[in-house]
């Protein structure tokens, strides 16, 4: 059982002007772009530059200048390496003032991916330049960038919210392994050095899978008539394939497109606390589901079901164990396929303004 923080799967270094992703607690999606992200998909990528109507510019690699190409690339080559080797010292050094002034929390998740990825190799695989220069000085709106694939109708797109004037550039760095994680990077200019802005790795499996697997997976279970399963699965599919959440796809929106397409009724407009999934227990106590999700068992060999839901009060420790058990109960008496796919479910009890409280229970011990 847990009682602090959620523990950490997907990671993040938040940034001052809130440009951190944010995982929504395992499964939300946030604010994402809107059209493309082929990359997470393996499509090679042959793109040009794209004026923003508000003067934002993104050029990718293939329109860089050699010299720019190989600086960002080595820029950021080196922050993961340093992230591989747990070297917080040197990634201090090459992060942005407000990042490297207060770190703490940097550090805490360069240690955790250094331990994910300690074996892996590392390769860059995608660099960006985005030019918000045109941008005002206090503007806290999304500095959208919009890089067109050349020869095609496809694009990829940032949506910064509250990102200030100046030039930045986005890499991802693949750490290629047994458990292959992605390593993307905000990187800052200054001067004529990059500083890292914003670090979201994650792993680019769960239970041995990537996202493509889920994905298929997901649209068979969906012509299985298991619709729960494969709406929690094309969730998974989503938080592997997706960079970072001011990133998305036309691969992504074809997904939450589908995932919308082939909900179960009770989730046809997502779950989120404003639209809760109402769920009541053998006794007739209510469950107000904020999130349904899953994520990978601290053995990384089977996934997790995920579930989030209000209540008033977690003081009463036992009370509050013995309502998790009964909420994941009311969710698996109601649909009982979620149990093919997940070995635990953890259950997050969240009251306004406190930590919540965590369980994590096998299925079996759910009844």
């Amino acid at each position: 059982m847990l009682q602090a923080a959620e523990r950490p799967r997907r990671q993040e270094i938040r940034l001052r002007h809130g440009l951190g992703i944010g995982t929504g607690k395992y499964n939300a999606f946030g604010r994402a772009a809107r059209t493309l992200w082929l990359v997470a998909l393996g499509v090679p990528l042959a793109l040009s530059a794209q004026m923003q109507p508000e003067g934002s510019t993104c050029t990718t690699q293939s329109a860089m200048s050699g010299d720019l190409r190989q600086s960002l690339a080595d820029t950021a080559l080196a922050l993961a390496s340093a992230v591989k080797a747990n070297d917080s010292s040197r990634v201090q050094a090459m992060s942005a003032p407000d990042i490297a002034s207060n770190f703490d929390a940097s550090a805490y998740i360069i240690h955790q991916t250094s331990a994910a990825i300690g074996t892996d190799t590392l390769r860059v695989a995608q660099l960006y330049r985005l030019d918000a220069t045109a941008r005002k000085a206090g503007d806290t709106s999304e500095a959208d960038f919009a890089c067109l694939l050349s020869g095609s109708t496809g694009e990829v797109d940032f949506a910064i919210p509250g990102l200030p004037p100046g030039v930045y550039a986005f890499a991802i760095v693949d750490a290629e392994g047994d458990r292959p994680w992605m390593l993307p990077m905000l990187l800052e200019q200054q001067g004529s050095a990059w500083k890292m802005a914003g670090f979201y790795p994650h792993a680019r499996t769960a239970a041995g899978h990537d996202g493509l697997w889920y994905w298929t997976t997901a649209r068979a279970d969906v012509k299985a008539g298991k619709k729960w399963l494969a709406w929690v699965l094309y969730g998974q599919a989503d938080q592997l394939l997706r960079p970072a959440n001011f990133i998305t796809s036309t691969h992504l929106e074809q997904l939450r497109t589908e995932r919308r397409n082939d909900a179960p009724g009770e989730l046809s407009e997502g779950i989120t606390a404003e639209t809760p999934l109402v769920l009541k227990s053998k006794d007739g106590a209510e469950f107000r589901l904020t999130q349904l999700g899953s994520a990978a068992a601290t053995d990384g060999k089977s996934l997790d079901l995920v579930l989030h839901y209000t209540a008033d009060s977690n003081a009463d420790t036992n009370a509050a164990r013995t309502r998790n058990t009964a909420a994941a109960a009311a969710l698996l008496n109601a649909h009982p396929e979620l149990r093919e796919g997940f070995s635990g479910v953890s259950v997050f009890s969240e009251v306004a303004g406190q930590s919540p409280f965590i369980t994590e229970q096998s299925l079996a011990d759910v009844h």
